[in-house]
């Protein structure tokens, strides 16, 4: 199964990208504030690919999250090609009688057997998880 982006240069360090559904995505590559940067967009890959993964594994949970956030932080190598040496994903989670199990169980499928970016980096990867319960709404 192959995947094509086709990637166009704007201006400067400027670019976009485009998947074959026509969808795109600003990259910038200097600090011209037109996208986030290809290391961020790397980032942004993984936190996207573990969270559709995890949100449909706690909806089939049966789950009532109201919201939910991955804080993701990468070390980087300071000499090039500037790798990440370790990425660190923080999950907040929040919802009603959340189960703890449950979103443990979810992201460990996510991060460990269904995303296909996690699957693809050298770098490893750890997270820990916070859960902010909430009260269930009035009838």
């Amino acid at each position: 199964m192959s995947v094509q982006v086709n990637v166009n240069w704007q201006s400067q360090k400027s670019f976009l990208a485009t998947n074959m559904e026509g969808d795109v995505v600003a990259i910038d590559g200097g600090s011209n504030g037109s996208g986030l940067g290809p290391s961020e967009l790397l980032l942004a890959a993984l936190g996207g690919c573990v969270s559709t993964t995890i949100m449909g594994v706690l909806e089939k949970k049966r789950q009532q999250i109201t919201s939910f956030e991955i804080e993701i932080v990468g070390e980087k190598q300071p000499d090039w090609p500037k790798a990440y040496t370790a990425i660190h994903m923080i999950y907040k989670v929040s919802g009603v009688d959340i189960n703890q199990a449950a979103v443990e169980r979810a992201i460990e499928l996510a991060e460990t057997r269904y995303c296909t970016v996690s699957a693809s980096l050298k770098a490893p990867v750890t997270h820990e998880l916070v859960i902010f319960s909430e009260a269930p709404a009035p009838a």
